[in-house]
């Protein structure tokens, strides 16, 4: 069981692949980041790349020019920085950081990080920047202008079921650190018993916990996408913070959804919790199991992949089944939209809003990248614009 939550884990952070070697992507230079992984035959290793693109218009792009990334976590974009996590495949222990010169990625520094850290997100505050440490249960920091560790803080007391509550995906809001922690218990789920989601609050001036927060009362568990997805928690134009929770991917019982933190609080807001497992899909009969990636527009709009557990075979098969639909959601009036996509697997599973176009990246039986939603036309690409050699992950500006 294990082995299958990590594989669809891994699986659900990927965006869909491209067959066609011979088309050579000869732009060595941009401003658009893709990321791609290519696995294994388990699923649950491989190899990885990222590259830039000056354009989103039709390209197939391979990866004879990229450099070689974690397979398990995207780069995770920074300003004009690049930072680069071993995430859960531990496949090495390095955070590298890159520069955006001219058009280019230029390695500058990297931290050789504890071995088995399970590093999943960074963020950052002037040059103090903060790394989740899943497997330790304890949230480094960093000097960046250096690469130094400033310090650590450890979250074993707020552990639920063990000593470590696998701190996931953060943000800063206000001087506030807001971790998502996970509680994952014997594997890479929380304990069926217990659908609560957990955020511990730390103040950034002296870097202590200030308390941990819970959500009880929706019965949601596991606030944030401990790889792969840092949209999976965010802010709107009020600065209201949104936070995805996933509820073990779907596999334990829990309902999943979006909880918020409002403006100038630190506790959950109690009037409002969005249950995607129990909100009618309009244009899908099934039930969605939860939200894997997401994207925030503006206004309300919530762009994101989701799963759906009755199109599984049985045994389930997390490369080949086409359990993934494209969502449209309204996460003030909680409507769900499907569009109008092929379904993918989980190794299509990703969403990113880049020059105000909403990429979506599947593995279809219709073809394998990225298809665009046009927001003013409402309308679906039929075809993948942007084909990717391999799994691509994730597609950002670099601003």
């Amino acid at each position: 069981m294990k082995k299958n939550l990590l594989l669809l884990l891994l699986g659900c952070s990927l965006f869909s692949c491209s067959k066609d070697d011979d088309i050579t992507n000869d732009i060595a230079k941009g401003d658009i980041l893709v990321s791609t992984r290519i696995p294994n035959a388990d699923g649950t290793s491989g190899s990885a790349y990222m590259q830039l693109v000056n354009k989103l218009v039709s390209q197939t792009t391979n990866n004879k020019t990229a450099l070689p990334t974690s397979y398990s976590v995207p780069p995770v974009v920074l300003g004009k920085e690049v930072y680069t996590l071993p995430g859960f495949s531990m496949q090495s222990d390095f955070l590298r950081k890159y520069k955006w010169e001219n058009g280019q990625l230029l390695e500058e520094a990297h931290f050789t990080l504890p071995a088995q850290s399970g590093a999943v997100s960074i963020v950052k505050t002037g040059n103090k920047a903060y790394v989740s440490m899943c497997y330790l249960g304890k949230v480094l920091i960093l000097d960046t202008s250096k690469m130094e560790k400033i310090g650590e803080i450890d979250l074993s007391e707020y552990g639920v079921g063990d000593k470590n509550p696998d701190p996931s995906i953060m943000l800063i809001r206000d001087g506030l650190l807001y971790v998502g922690l996970s509680q994952m218990v014997g594997g890479y789920s929380p304990s069926p018993n217990r659908p609560k989601a957990d955020v511990i609050i730390i103040d950034t001036t002296n870097d202590k916990v200030l308390k941990m927060i819970t959500n009880s009362s929706a019965q949601f568990s596991m606030p944030t996408k401990p790889e792969a997805d840092e949209k999976s928690i965010f802010m709107d134009e009020n600065k209201d913070i949104y936070i995805n929770c996933i509820s073990g991917f779907g596999s334990i019982g829990h309902k999943a959804g979006l909880l918020r933190i409002k403006a100038g609080e630190t506790e959950f807001d109690n009037t409002y919790d969005f249950d995607v497992t129990n909100t009618p899909v309009d244009g899908e009969p099934n039930p969605l199991a939860y939200l894997i990636h997401i994207d925030y527009d503006k206004n309300g709009k919530l762009y994101a992949t989701a799963n759906i557990n009755q199109y599984y075979s049985n045994p389930p098969d997390y490369m080949k089944d086409h359990t993934v639909i494209s969502l449209e959601l309204d996460i003030y009036n909680k409507t769900i939209k499907k569009l109008d996509f092929p379904m993918s697997t989980n190794f299509g599973a990703s969403v990113n809003i880049v020059d105000d176009q909403v990429l979506f990246g599947l593995s279809t039986s219709t073809g394998n990248g990225y298809y665009i939603y046009n927001k003013d036309k409402k309308t679906c690409s039929k075809d993948p614009v942007i084909k990717i050699t391999g799994f691509p992950e994730s597609i950002c500006k670099i601003k």
